[in-house]
């Protein structure tokens, strides 16, 4: 459904994308179970002013629960429009579990000892936070988080949950650049010891002195922002440097340069990377008619790599709606042998895309015994801890943040024996008593959706908790991921997750258990049947 609605989308902005700039700003000071905070609510505010005379849409929330977040984030979403530019802030509590960050509403309840996956679902997770933004269509998507306080759970009875203190490094999504208050694992400072009536954060002031410089690129704007904050912070001998994870192609400026209009200041302006961009987004959509509408936008460039590629990708995408017999007869006679003297071209390579880089980095780190799961593409969290253990174990020049670069995957894919030293593997689940309908097994689906589309696909689960079920999910129009479901009774409810889309659906098993219906946020009505 995302496909469609971004293909419509992008057909509608003619020669570009809507290039609207909106903001998201959240603020949480009065926590009403755990340390409550002093300025989170004020820095929210004041970013909040700063990106509005900047001419951003901003919708703010103050001491906010975890209804009223996902609200204001469904409000947000639902406002962006492909090309759009999205900055989301967020000033309050957040803690990094399993290599996961989340941020804490305001209504956190004090979780038991060890009781991690309670604070996982009552809080909002930065990485599926980036992708609902990122789903959108959304150019360029800058997050500046200021949560790396003290962890608040530390002092609970029992284990802590989560590092001590700080949150963890993350994989960027393409076309996004986070910044952090404080490196990883390190403590954001509200105010600096000894100074009474501070109005900001330490980052947060440094940062609003900032946002309203004309011309101030975004990158030059972080590396004087962390010198600010870096020696702030060691005047007082307290170690803070904020952490940027950059994945954003072209320039960016808060505020235009002055002698220019904005228009030619956003991302994207540059051709090379608006062809780049558009290039990325009509092989994410994948269909001919999207090919076409790059062909038609870029045929001034007829002739450059790129444009030769993108016509190879929509003769391929042709020949797979169809069928296989069109793509046999699509598919370019072997080369001639070469006349005597002559050398035989090199095949034209494409760049691979994040997922493919991800999935056989996963392959890669299986191999050398690190326990990355399945190569499904995604950097989930047992796929970063996997990383991590590989950097830790073999020494390799690299940093968390690295996963799902090229470089990476070769350094892993260069071992060639165990690195990670062996763990005994997890004990079998002793077999459960089959109590009337389950999900657990292979199924197949058809799929419904608005404009007509119709989409096919398989889902194959199993039960990894009483009643609630997890599995691989692939369909026709190339989409790999995860799903979970939950059974009650015949009802079910549940979310698929790929790379960059979060489906939420709910439905009805039939009585006798092999077949379904489900409706959700993708728009799309499906009915499963079991295989087999």
């Amino acid at each position: 459904m995302r496909i469609i609605l971004l293909l419509c989308a992008w057909l509608a902005a003619g020669p570009a994308f809507a290039q609207n700039r909106m903001a998201l700003v959240i603020g949480n000071d009065a926590y009403a179970n755990v340390p409550q905070l002093a300025l989170a609510v004020a820095d929210a505010t004041a970013v909040a002013d700063a990106l509005r005379q900047q001419g951003y849409e901003t919708l703010t929330a103050t001491d906010a629960g975890r209804r009223d977040m996902n609200r204001k984030i469904s409000d947000f979403t639902a406002r962006l429009q492909p090309g759009d530019t999205a900055v989301v802030y967020f000033a309050g509590h957040g803690v990094e579990i399993d290599g996961e960050n989340y941020l804490l509403p305001a209504d956190i309840l004090v979780p038991g000892a060890g009781e991690s996956d309670f604070v996982k679902s009552e809080s909002i997770a930065l990485s599926g936070l980036l992708d609902r933004v990122r789903a959108t269509g959304a150019r360029t998507v800058i997050a500046i988080i200021d949560a790396c306080r003290n962890n608040p759970f530390a002092t609970a009875s029992g284990r802590s949950i989560g590092a001590t203190r700080g949150l963890g490094r993350i994989a960027a999504p393409q076309g996004s650049f986070v910044i952090f208050s404080a490196g990883a694992g390190q403590l954001a400072l509200d105010h600096l010891p000894g100074e009474t009536g501070a109005a900001n954060s330490v980052f947060t002031r440094a940062l609003l002195k900032r946002l309203p410089q004309p011309g101030l690129e975004l990158r030059e704007m972080v590396a004087d922002l962390r010198i600010e904050v870096r020696d702030m912070a060691l005047s007082v001998q307290h170690a803070q440097v904020p952490a940027y994870y950059d994945e954003l192609i072209g320039a960016f400026y808060f505020a235009p340069p002055a002698n220019r209009p904005a228009a030619e200041t956003q991302p994207g302006g540059d051709g090379a990377d608006r062809m780049r961009e558009d290039f990325d987004l009509a092989r994410e959509i994948g269909t001919p008619a999207a090919w076409d509408i790059f062909l038609e936008r870029h045929a001034a460039r007829r002739g450059e790599y790129t444009y030769e590629l993108a016509l190879q990708l929509r003769e391929g995408a042709a020949a797979s709606e169809a069928g296989p017999s069109a793509r046999d007869a699509a598919a370019p006679e072997p080369p001639a042998e070469d006349a005597p003297g002559q050398e035989a071209a090199p095949p034209a390579m494409a760049a691979r895309s994040r997922e493919d880089i991800i999935r056989a980095t996963q392959a890669a780190l299986n191999r050398a015994n690190c326990a990355a799961g399945a190569a499904d593409g995604i950097a989930g969290p047992r796929t970063r801890s996997a990383f991590a253990r590989f950097i830790r174990e073999s020494g390799a020049d690299l940093a968390e943040g690295d996963l799902g670069l090229e470089a990476a995957l070769k350094a892993v894919e260069a071992q060639t024996g165990p690195v990670c030293s062996t763990a005994a593997p997890p004990a079998p689940e002793p077999p459960r008593a089959v109590r009337g309908p389950t999900m657990a097994g292979s199924w197949s689906f058809s799929a419904t959706c608005a404009f007509g589309l119709r989409v096919t696909g398989t889902v194959r689960l199993r039960e990894t908790q009483p009643n609630f079920f997890r599995g691989e999910i692939s369909d026709s129009l190339g989409q790999h991921g995860t799903a979970e479901m939950t059974l009650s009774g015949l009802a079910i409810s549940g979310k698929s997750y790929f790379p960059a889309k979060t489906n939420t659906f709910s439905g009805q098993m039939a009585p006798d258990g092999l077949s379904y219906t489900t409706k959700g946020t993708s728009t799309c009505t499906v009915h499963g049947r079991k295989a087999g």
